[in-house]
């Protein structure tokens, strides 16, 4: 690492910023062209397949392809070396299993053989990141960041992934409209040799909606541009060896972390983002763009709504085990041997699978052979329809989940107590406080960062349940318990509407942080008039 800091001057900092701004350009166009590639290699095997379709006809043959593609098709036999290596299908006789010939299919000219325009632009903006490199070769470094420069690679970036997917867009509307007069001539070849007309080309979806680089070059670009942001961001410290040599000893500690988070984390994030913008099917090739419109239909679902009002409820058995925790953290202090057994068994549930837990309260709590109804049948009291009944059901999920929760929180209170000195209880009992006057008085205030952590926490664990709803009640009985979580995934999983159901995780995101961000703003306000 000594020897990268004295290597990595000013000048090779520029030199490698200019390299990774150009090494985004000709990745980007590099996948515009070779989708067009692609999607022009997948029109000469639907020509091929069209083609092998013509042969197989009672009057086809040689004759139907060749008026069908000319000189483009080449009908070879099987097993011919250098045959099924390029775009074609295979042909077969009537009855038979094993194809009788391989009808190879040349793609069609370049009518947009390289992206111009993008080159062009690119070319441009990268002489110019070259010109500011070699002209501040010799000149010290500033001791700010370098914003121009990285403005400079940010618009030379955006500039060449916009022209390039208009380019590629285009491209893709020319093959679509190319594969579109191929099934019309497919089929007045066909009917001529005693075959039907195929209707194919109005039910196909066109490349430019199944073949879009649009999210590709927006990756490629958003990686470039922060790259070179990054090794500008090490330029002012090119003079400073030490100080550069420690940033790059963190970067290299902190890269796969970061890499891991970029891609399963952020990059999964933004990609629902891009969903929710779309009507996106799961079994549909094309998603067409609905710009906000999922998220206005969400104002109008009345279930959606529900399952928001039932997670709110939900949600208030928080301050229940907060206290029940906070009292088992002041009744559980100590050594003892029975009191660390018992804090065990409060904790024990906490590290128990959701799945388990809701699975033996399910059959704790069925209404026909349930232990709990018939200890309170024993005891004279009737059965209770815990799960089974609208009024019962989601309160019955909130006092399972508060049994679930309190051994963890009462860890944490009790870290947070052995953190508050015990000078200060000893001074209060001296000064004539009670046990109440204590609590209130030194426990509540010590507490008060440890309180806000659980609560925070515990709000955001409570919007996001799914276990217990997914496994005890599959949001019944009449969606009484269809929480925010398990709507969603009944959206994505059942109903295959997954614009919706990102549509609706966004939303979720925006509840969350709103209450997340008034506990904070209530923190803040506490602390000041404190």
């Amino acid at each position: 690492m000594r020897g990268w800091g004295a290597r990595l001057n000013h000048a090779t900092l520029r030199t490698a910023a200019t390299a990774a701004t150009g090494i985004g350009l000709a990745l980007i166009l590099a996948v515009a062209a070779g989708t067009v590639h692609r999607a022009r290699h997948d029109t000469a095997s639907d020509a091929g397949r069209m083609a092998a379709a013509l042969w197989e006809l009672p009057r086809g043959g040689a004759e139907a392809v060749t008026a069908f593609l000319a000189d483009r098709a080449a009908i070879e036999a099987v097993g011919t070396e250098g045959a099924q290596s390029g775009p074609g299908a295979y042909a077969y006789r009537t009855g038979e299993l094993e194809p009788a010939a391989w009808i190879a299919v040349a793609p069609t000219g370049p009518g947009r053989p390289w992206p111009l325009l993008p080159t062009t632009l690119a070319l441009l903006g990268l002489s110019l990141m070259s010109a500011w490199a070699v002209a501040r070769r010799r000149s010290p470094p500033s001791p700010r960041f370098p914003t121009t420069p990285a403005l400079l690679a940010t618009l030379i970036l955006a500039t060449t992934t916009i022209t390039a997917t208009i380019w590629a867009h285009r491209a893709l509307e020319d093959l679509t409209a190319e594969r579109a007069t191929q099934r019309v001539l497919a089929a007045e070849v066909a009917l001529t040799h005693g075959g039907t007309p195929s209707t194919l080309d109005q039910t196909l979806p066109g490349y430019e909606a199944t073949h879009s680089p649009a999210i590709p070059l927006t990756a490629l670009a958003a990686t470039s541009a922060l790259t070179t942001a990054l090794l500008l961001f090490l330029l002012p410290l090119s003079t400073r060896p030490r100080a550069l040599r420690r940033t790059l000893t963190a970067w290299s500690f902190l890269t796969p972390a970061a890499t891991l988070l970029l891609v399963f984390t952020f990059g999964p994030l933004l990609f629902s983002l891009w969903i929710s913008l779309h009507e996106w099917h799961l079994v549909d090739l094309v998603h067409p763009f609905m710009g906000l419109d999922n998220y206005v239909s969400l104002l109008l679902d009345l279930e959606w709504w529900s399952a928001i009002r039932n997670t709110a409820v939900f949600t208030l058995h928080v301050p229940l085990a907060m206290a029940v925790a906070l009292g088992l953290a002041i009744l559980t202090q100590g050594s003892r041997r029975a009191v660390r057994w018992a804090r065990l068994a409060l904790f024990l549930p906490s590290i128990t699978s959701v799945v388990a837990i809701a699975v033996v309260w399910k059959w704790l709590l069925n209404d026909g052979y349930g232990l709990v109804n018939r200890a309170l049948e024993g005891i004279g009291i009737g059965s209770v329809a815990w799960l089974t009944s609208p009024d019962t059901a989601l309160v019955t999920l909130m006092a399972i989940s508060v049994w679930m929760v309190v051994g963890y929180q009462m860890v944490v209170f009790q870290a947070g107590l052995a953190a508050i000195p015990r000078d200060w209880y000893d001074a209060a009992r001296v000064d004539g406080a009670g046990p109440l006057q204590r609590f209130r008085h030194i426990t509540l205030p010590g507490l008060r960062h440890t309180l806000f952590f659980v609560l925070v926490t515990s709000v955001i664990g409570s919007f996001q349940v799914f276990g217990l709803v997914y496994v005890m009640t599959e949001g019944g009985p009449l969606s009484a318990t269809d929480v925010a979580v398990y709507h969603i995934y009944r959206e994505a999983w059942e109903f295959l509407r997954f614009g919706n159901a990102a549509a609706m995780s966004w939303v979720l995101f925006a509840v969350v942080f709103a209450a997340t961000w008034l506990h904070f703003r209530f923190l803040e306000r506490r602390g000041a008039h404190a």
